[in-house]
């Protein structure tokens, strides 16, 4: 394997919810550079109710310039656990607050490009609070049994990554079982 160290990150564009950096490393003596797209760390939520059941939220998405079917979702803030962020998010999107919240899996959403890790969470035993979206948010709940959330997003056009990934690891390992 290649030795690779890294050097430095450059600032080139900062905005309200990432940066841009050119970074650079050091592989084998050799100076690379490569774009970055510094996002940090974002969370999902898969609430399920009874088991059978998903919230989920139809959301406008401006990048895809679409209204997109999601797990509810969001940036962790400073000073916030990705817990105390996926409790935030659900509750602000969907009005629910989960009694149980575990978390599934965490993954590099587009390691390419991006430093975004995003972990996924599994709430249950929701309880309805009423909902507090963000000033500017698009977006409206829709409830759906797990079956029909997965056609669903596999109808579309293209399927939103974070939520399918919830969803079929939710059916794979967690559906039926005591879990």
């Amino acid at each position: 394997m290649e030795r690779v160290s890294h050097k430095a990150d450059i600032l080139v564009f900062r905005g309200k919810r990432f940066a841009v950096l050119k970074r650079v490393i050091d592989v084998d003596g050799n100076e690379v550079v490569r774009d970055v797209v510094s996002f940090g760390t974002a969370v999902a939520v898969l609430p399920i109710i009874d088991d059978n059941k998903v919230v989920l939220v139809r959301q406008y998405r401006a990048p895809v310039n679409s209204w997109i079917l999601e797990v509810p979702a969001g940036k962790v803030e400073p000073g916030e656990s990705p817990e105390e962020c996926a409790k935030r998010e659900l509750e602000e999107e969907t009005g629910y607050r989960a009694m149980r919240m575990e978390k599934l899996v965490s993954i590099y959403t587009s390691p390419g490009y991006s430093d975004e890790v995003l972990h996924i969470y599994l709430a249950k035993e929701l309880v309805y609070v009423g909902a507090k979206p963000e000033r500017y948010e698009l977006l409206r709940v829709v409830i759906l049994p797990v079956d029909e959330a997965i056609k669903s997003i596999l109808s579309a056009p293209i399927a939103d990554a974070k939520t399918l990934l919830a969803l079929l690891f939710y059916t794979s390992l967690y559906r039926g079982s005591a879990k």
